[in-house]
């Protein structure tokens, strides 16, 4: 085996419980020669890929290995990779699929795409309508404090009311979602429509966005509708992970 597969074979150790790497745990389990673990270490800290810590005796991952990280983010942004999952959603059960932010008080649509279903209920890009009567809108409020969500939406304190519902409600439905990690809704606003989604942050970028599916609420029996939130649910924690988003590490 060549000097860069073994390399690449150090590389591959790294992990959350494994920040730190060191000659002699390398060598036992990558079954190498301590002195040869040693020459690849330094020559990997010498290109950036690492960073000896004197004092560890350890090695941990450096600079380059981050400036690559960035580049690599920069290239798959949290819209495309949510774009891709939608894209997915949409073929595998034939409704709509949307994304979005939002924005002040609103919902923004950002993307809707068009199943093979025949009864399909989709928004147009740019779309706003209240965060709260939006499972997107819900979805990435449940990322927000409590009352950070309660003066997004314009309200007062818990006490207030609007449109017929509380801010304590408002919270309750907040922690809800946060429970379960996913939002979903019958007939938020158009009757007989559903919906199930939920929301995933970009930490570099400081970004969250939210996707769904909307469906005919008489489309979907519980079989396909617990499905639909499972699969939406490993959607968005795959993007999550990738992403390093804590909400989803967790």
């Amino acid at each position: 085996m060549s000097s860069i597969d073994n390399g690449l074979r150090i590389l591959a150790l790294l992990a959350d419980n494994r920040p730190c790497l060191r000659v002699g745990e390398v060598a036992r389990d990558l079954d190498l020669p301590k002195a040869s673990v040693s020459r690849l270490l330094k020559t990997l800290a010498d290109s950036g890929l690492l960073e000896r810590d004197d004092h560890e005796g350890g090695y941990y991952i450096g600079q380059r290995a981050l400036d690559l990280g960035r580049l690599y983010l920069a290239r798959h942004t949290l819209l495309e990779l949510i774009g891709d999952a939608l894209d997915d959603l949409v073929a595998e059960f034939g409704f709509t699929g949307h994304a979005g932010i939002v924005s002040a008080g609103d919902r923004v649509l950002l993307m809707a795409k068009q199943g093979s279903y025949p009864l399909q209920h989709t928004g147009a890009i740019a779309e706003r309508k209240p965060a709260y009567d939006s499972i997107i809108g819900r979805a990435i409020l449940a990322r927000m404090p409590d009352e950070q969500v309660l003066q997004q939406l314009g309200y007062v304190d818990v006490e207030d009311t609007k449109s017929g519902i509380t801010g304590h409600q408002v919270l309750k439905e907040m922690h809800t979602i946060r429970e379960r990690r996913i939002a979903y809704s019958s007939s938020l606003v158009t009757p007989g429509i559903s919906s199930v989604g939920g929301a995933v942050a970009d930490p570099g970028r400081n970004e969250i966005v939210g996707l769904c599916l909307s469906y005919p609420t008489a489309a979907a029996d519980d079989r396909l509708k617990d499905r639909m939130t499972e699969t939406v649910s490993g959607k968005i924690m795959e993007i999550g992970r990738r992403l390093r988003d804590p909400f989803w590490l967790s």
